[in-house]
């Protein structure tokens, strides 16, 4: 960082307009610009109703961000832009301020908070805007002294607002668009400063190395392909992954912040990116498979991650980030269980060992029964939010008590309000050309005042720590990602807040009862519809595990073989699917086809022609064909038409790229041609292969016939002998009555 990127904090450095530069589009009334929605610097905030979508504010700098005594004036540049239908007269821009934020509830609602406390004289930006045109705005206003400035006294943080008015072609004057901004102000230009507290109050950060979703397909051929290349660009010079990893790699080694910051990152992330160094591949959108274009920039990211992490805190999130409460909730435990043992591919692929059973819950919560589970494996430190916890006593973390688990719970709090602000609130709204929702990401600004307001101004206990979580997927640009920790590194400077490393609060001190767990958690959790798919094609997958062995030949282990589908199903349950059901259906769709092709290597074989039996017990010999790289025992399912009877099934072990004939114990009851139908499956029953219908001749004739025929022609023959007996009779007594 050079000098001329940092101001002062009461003489240290805090970071100034040149570390802003991004340009961060803001709208008025209806929201964000598509362009700047993931990387606002403070909120919208509201305009006259019938007004609205009349103009759009995109604010490029705001300088200083934080206040110090180095600093007489806010200087805001920006632009304007017509976004109605009619001309707009007489445009002007003024800055606003409230009174100083007091309370933690204050600031949460800033947004909406009364700025007539000072304001500044209106500037005129542009005379008249067509539809469609824009116009530069330029605005600096003193800090202090005289009725043009915002009349800032003492240190704190203040609401601030960009006000846009103008008249409407056909209407009157009004705020057409309008951004709200806190202010921290920790010292002033020949005034006081802030006062430092009697002990900094310790600071631990959470730096999330997670993708914004799931894109490896569960092939099981060994290739690595990929749903799309937007991972490539995320991971290349300006993209959000990159910007994660360098932003933190130029604070330098000797930084004290980095004693603060806990990497997360995702088993499946690090998986996918390592297999991508060594070729892969892209389904395109037409479902064209072409190369992969991210080779050589993801072993150079991994290089990165592997250096940046030596020797420093590293959490390991479940693989792919799967919903452990969606998971237990549909009972798949076994899933579970699979999810925590990522924390071994972060070991091979960084060369550092993953603190052991921390958990980050993806809405800052468990239910009792996914803490139950994830305490099978081992004591477990759970980030929570500080408003499910109920009855808490001490001072955190706490340990859980009223729940009968297997091994200690301990509930660390994060900061709810740093979090809340980095995260910003959900909204709806339209952009003019469509009437789509959009998710709103949050503002890096309104973050910096709620680190300020807890480290300097809130009147808690220092004793209470400061976790900060920012968004699992941020997608806050680099420019702002350095002023976050640019401004938290001066404030350790400082003497304001102190480093400290989340592992050191991995001891309980406190207690508190079971957290609470709310519809609205439940309702965000993967729906059940989805679950419910991933949990039934689990358990189908787990037994086709128990039916397959290795064979000598070869030495495929048959985890191997499934592991591809085992992933693929964690990566259907990805807390990155929350809100998005049609891709967590997509996800599971590409897992059933893989395991659908996998069932489809073990088949009967249609002779094409009749079997013929030679006799009425000869044996049937179904061909089965087992194209799978593993042994696997396969059930014989034979249903036949009446006139023959066949033995109820038959299991056999089929070596890999073999096929078996069985003799299947037939006994015919008639002549004939009959039809046998023939399907596959494992002993456990699942399903293999396609049914294949057969058909069986037989000119011979069964038992049965055999016998009603020996017995029907010995009756034939005794009616017979009783006929010629009678007539010999008749004859003899014939015969005596005609002697004299």
């Amino acid at each position: 960082m050079t000098p001329s990127t940092r101001g002062r904090v009461g003489g240290r450095a805090v970071t100034s307009a040149a570390a802003f530069a991004a340009a961060l589009a803001l709208a008025g009334a209806p929201l964000l610009a598509p362009a700047a929605a993931a990387d606002p610097i403070g909120q919208p905030a509201p305009t006259a109703p019938d007004v609205a979508q009349r103009m759009r504010l995109e604010v490029d700098t705001m300088a200083p961000r934080v206040v110090t005594a180095a600093a007489t004036q806010v200087n805001i540049t920006g632009k304007v832009t017509n976004t109605g239908d009619r001309r707009i007269d007489d445009i002007e821009v003024q800055l606003q301020r409230g009174e100083k934020l007091a309370s933690e509830r204050e600031l949460r609602d800033s947004t909406n908070a009364a700025t007539d406390s000072a304001k500044s004289p209106f500037v005129e930006v542009s005379s008249a805007l067509e539809p469609g045109e824009s116009a530069p705005v330029t605005l600096s206003v003193p800090l202090r002294g005289g009725k043009e400035s915002l009349g800032i006294d003492e240190p704190g943080v203040y609401p601030v607002l960009v006000n846009i008015n103008g008249r409407p072609e056909f209407g009157g004057r009004a705020r057409l668009a309008a951004v709200s901004v806190p202010l921290p102000v920790l010292s002033l230009p020949n005034g006081p400063a802030a006062p430092p507290p009697q002990t900094a109050r310790g600071v631990s950060i959470v730096w999330p190395l997670l993708d914004t979703k799931p894109r490896r397909v569960p092939t099981t051929d060994g290739r690595t392909l990929l749903t799309d290349d937007e991972l490539a660009d995320s991971l290349t010079v300006g993209g959000r992954l990159y910007g994660l990893v360098n932003t933190v790699r130029t604070l330098g080694q000797d930084s004290q912040l980095l004693t603060s910051l806990c990497f997360a990152v995702d088993p499946d992330l690090l998986d996918t990116v390592r297999a991508m160094g060594d070729g892969y591949e892209v389904r395109t959108s037409s479902g064209k498979i072409v190369q992969g274009k991210g080779a050589e920039v993801a072993k150079d990211w991994l290089t990165r991650v592997r250096d940046l992490t030596k020797g420093r805190c590293v959490i390991s999130v479940p693989y792919a980030d799967a919903d452990l409460a969606a998971l237990s909730r549909a009972g798949a435990v076994g899933l579970t269980a699979q999810s925590l043992t990522g924390s071994s591919i972060v070991s091979n692929a960084l060369g550092v060992q993953p603190a052991k059973q921390i958990f980050w819950p993806a809405g800052g919560a468990f239910d009792q029964r996914t803490l139950l589970d994830v305490a099978q494996t081992g004591p477990a430190t759970v980030l929570v939010n500080p408003g499910a916890l109920p009855n808490s006593q001490g001072t955190a973390p706490f340990q859980v008590t009223g729940m009968q688990a297997a091994n200690p719970v301990r509930m660390l709090p994060y900061d709810s309000l740093i979090a809340d602000a980095l995260a910003g609130p959900p909204r709806t709204a339209t952009t003019g050309q469509s009437d789509a929702p959009r998710h709103v990401s949050g503002s890096v600004q309104d973050g910096l005042a709620a680190l300020i307001f807890r480290t300097v101004f809130d009147d808690r206990p220092t004793a209470s720590p400061v976790v900060i979580t920012p968004p699992r997927r941020w997608t806050a640009s680099a420019a702002e990602l350095t002023a976050f920790l640019d401004t938290t590194q001066d404030l350790v400077s400082g003497g304001l807040a102190a480093p400290q490393s989340l592992l050191d609060q991995a001891s309980s001190t406190g207690t508190t009862g079971v957290p609470s767990y709310t519809v609205t958690d439940t309702t965000a959790e993967i729906p059940t519809s989805v679950t419910t798919d991933v949990g039934a094609m689990n358990v189908m997958t787990r037994d086709l595990l128990a039916s397959m062995a290795i064979d000598n030949t070869n030495k495929v282990d048959p985890h191997t073989l499934l592991a591809p589908i085992e992933n693929g199903l964690l990566r259907a349950v990805s807390t990155a699917w929350r809100g998005d059901t049609a891709g967590a259906q997509g996800a599971v769709g590409e897992v059933r086809g893989q395991l659908d092709n996998l069932r489809g290597q073990v088949s009967v074989i249609d002779p094409g022609r009749p079997l013929a039996l030679a006799s009425g017990d000869s044996p049937i010999l179904v061909t089965v064909q087992n194209h799978l790289p593993v042994s696997i025992v396969v059930r014989i399912n034979l249903h036949a038409t009446p006139g023959l009877r066949l033995a109820p099934y038959m299991d056999v072990s089929i070596p890999p790229g073999h096929s078996a004939k069985p003799p299947i114990t037939a006994e015919v009851i008639r002549s004939g041609r009959f039809t046998v139908d023939a399907s596959l499956s494992t002993p456990g029953g699942t399903p293999l292969g396609s049914p294949a219908r057969l058909e069986v001749n037989s000119t011979s004739y069964g038992i049965i016939t055999v016998a009603v025929t020996g017995v029907a022609g010995v009756i034939l023959v005794l009616l017979v002998a009783r006929r010629i007996f009678r007539r010999v009779r008749a004859a003899r007594a014939g015969r005596t009555e005609q002697t004299p």
